[in-house]
């Protein structure tokens, strides 16, 4: 079975892109503009994902949310043990405690509960197909950023461990784009029918 963890990273990466460009030039700098980046799109599409995966009565759109909750956890897991080896914190992704972080930050979510995401909010407003139509556009929005983002620190990255991590997760996260390009062809064939 393959390794299906590398979506979840392109979430990260889309919502981010931009962010990258804004990059420091030190190492440190710029290793931690990506992962912070990267962390945050993935946070979101976990949440995403985690709606769809509840909501969705289309099977195949069902399955391909719970990988990406299963992906994106796995590689958000790798992007914050980076952020700790390079002195940044991390949002941690259970009830531990932050020290030295900004105390007006929501409070981290409960062990395998869905981080709160605005766009996360209103996708869970929506049901029936336009759920997998809506879920399905930010998936295709967020991992073409995230592409942009990885090809990015993966060709230009100037930390070797962050720039290791871009360049194996990003063909993941392109299969995980052309997934969910393929889904949402087949939402709008079935809705037109």
């Amino acid at each position: 079975m393959k390794t299906l963890w590398i979506a979840p990273l392109a979430a990260l990466v889309v919502a981010f892109a931009p962010l990258a460009h804004a990059q420091t030039k030190t190492d440190k700098g710029a290793e931690t503009g990506f992962v912070q980046q990267a962390l945050k799109s993935g946070t979101e599409e976990v949440a995403l994902a985690m709606v769809a995966a509840q909501k969705s009565q289309n099977s195949e759109v069902k399955q391909f949310a719970q990988m990406l909750v299963s992906d994106h956890t796995a590689v958000n897991e790798q992007l914050q043990l980076l952020a700790q080896r390079n002195g940044a914190t991390p949002a941690p992704r259970d009830d531990s405690k932050r020290s030295g972080t900004d105390t007006t930050a929501p409070p981290p979510a409960a062990p395998g509960a869905a981080p709160s995401s605005p766009r996360a909010d209103e996708l869970a407003k929506l049901s029936g197909a336009e759920l997998d139509k809506k879920f399905l556009s930010l998936v295709v929005e967020g991992h073409e950023k995230s592409v942009e983002l990885y090809s990015t620190e993966a060709e230009k990255g100037t930390n070797p461990a962050a720039k290791k991590l871009a360049t194996e997760t990003l063909p993941k996260i392109k299969e995980h784009l052309s997934q969910a390009k393929s889904l949402q062809q087949q939402v709008m064939d079935k809705k037109t029918q």
